[in-house]
């Protein structure tokens, strides 16, 4: 396990920029001894509980992609891929990048795909880009511009996994302009 040391602030880092500025990041010899000690979870057969979530604090900006195994809270804004098992954006929050993770719940703004388990759009959500879910809950008021595709593991071409299609066909007539009417079809 690493012991990473820098400061953090309103502003961008990127790893040159911290190795300018003489961050070092090191081993520590302390850690490296309690790493053949067995932990909790090979004692008692059981998940360790997480501990409290990642936050992405609101003044704060994040250049490339974030992976925790844990939960996140993001306030802030993300200009990469987001991977967390769970993970909130709040109401100001911005993720211009994918997200993926098993319960996703959104009241920013998502500029990319979003994949997850179960995923909520709350009113104030503004996701533009495609959604892949298992379950997905859209309040009144949330904005989606995109597909959303619901995942499966049966095959698709199993009894009662059957999509419905909407067709779109112009109707003509005469001198009226042409007006769109959809069909919603149910495959067999």
């Amino acid at each position: 396990m690493s012991i990473m040391k820098f400061a953090l602030t309103a502003q961008p880092w990127t790893r040159s920029a911290l190795l300018k500025q003489g961050v070092m990041f090191t081993k520590s010899k302390r850690n490296s001894t309690m790493s053949k000690q067995p932990s909790h979870t090979a004692n008692t057969g059981k998940p360790q509980r997480p501990g409290p979530p990642s936050i992405v604090a609101a003044d704060m900006r994040i250049v490339g992609d974030l992976e925790t195994e844990g939960d996140a809270q993001i306030d802030g804004r993300i200009d990469g891929d987001l991977r967390t098992r769970t993970v909130t954006i709040g109401q100001g929050a911005t993720i211009n990048g994918s997200i993926c993770g098993d319960t996703i719940k959104i009241s920013g703004t998502v500029n990319g795909e979003v994949r997850g388990g179960t995923v909520i759009l709350t009113s104030t959500a503004k996701v533009i880009g495609d959604i892949h879910h298992k379950s997905l809950s859209i309040d009144a008021g949330a904005f989606l511009q995109g597909l959303c595709k619901r995942m499966v593991a049966d095959a698709p071409d199993a009894p009662g996994n059957s999509p419905n299609l909407v067709t779109h066909q112009p109707e003509k007539s005469g001198s009226e302009p042409a007006s769109t009417t959809a069909t919603v079809t149910a495959l067999s």
